[in-house]
């Protein structure tokens, strides 16, 4: 009798075994591919997020008004206040509205607590400015918190952010310093340096207020 051509159970169970594999391996090559696309996309975001948030950090920074104020000491000074925690200044903001009001903005760093540890958040509070006879820089603080608006820019930073303001000095040298209180003129620069860098972390920025740029080119 003629045997009938075919497969064994022993050539079967091979190939099927063998297309298991096959399928468990392309699944896997597909699982690795969809993993590298999602760590590819999730670092373009966050290179897109860092480079519009230190764009609009640029423009804030280069926006502060040269006004003057009389605090409570009876001093005159510019209305410009900063520490190496954020700053206070006032500016036109020309994306709320296109008039000539001018706004007391603030930049501010929050700590925020969860499981995963602490991260810090760089916030930013702005309101109308008013006329005053006296200016006290607590109320306006408080003030701030409670009435004014207020937009997250820097979320999850892995540690505070530094900010530093640079002095002309009257003999001719320049100096960075940590604070800019009580003082007659803008500085020539703000600069903001991030505590550690990481891919798609906040570059250090260093600006010039649009009031000091031709200070700092001329070097006067």
């Amino acid at each position: 009798m003629k045997r009938v051509a075919g497969f064994t159970l022993i050539e079967l169970l091979i190939a099927m075994s063998l297309a298991t594999l096959v399928s468990l391996l392309a699944y896997g090559g597909l699982q690795v591919a969809m993993g590298a696309w999602h760590a590819t996309d999730q670092r373009q975001r966050e290179m897109e997020s860092s480079s519009l948030a230190q764009s609009l950090l640029c423009r804030l920074l280069e926006s502060p008004e040269v006004a003057s104020v009389r605090d409570e000491e009876d001093v005159e000074q510019v209305a410009f206040r900063g520490d190496e925690q954020g700053l206070i200044f006032v500016a036109q903001l020309s994306a709320l509205d296109d008039s000539e009001q001018l706004y007391w903005v603030q930049l501010l760093q929050d700590k925020q607590l969860s499981t995963g540890g602490q991260s810090w958040q760089l916030l930013m509070r702005y309101m109308p400015m008013l006329e005053m006879s006296e200016m006290d820089w607590g109320l306006l603080i408080d003030s701030l918190e409670k009435d004014g608006e207020e937009k997250v820019l820097l979320e999850d930073q892995p540690r505070a952010l530094r900010f530093a303001y640079l002095e002309q000095l009257s003999e001719g040298g320049v100096e960075w310093q940590r604070e800019w209180r009580q003082r007659q003129s803008l500085p020539a620069l703000i600069r903001i340096t991030p505590a550690r860098r990481k891919q798609g972390a906040l570059a250090e920025l260093v600006v010039a207020p649009r009031n000091m740029a031709y200070a700092v080119l001329s070097g006067k």
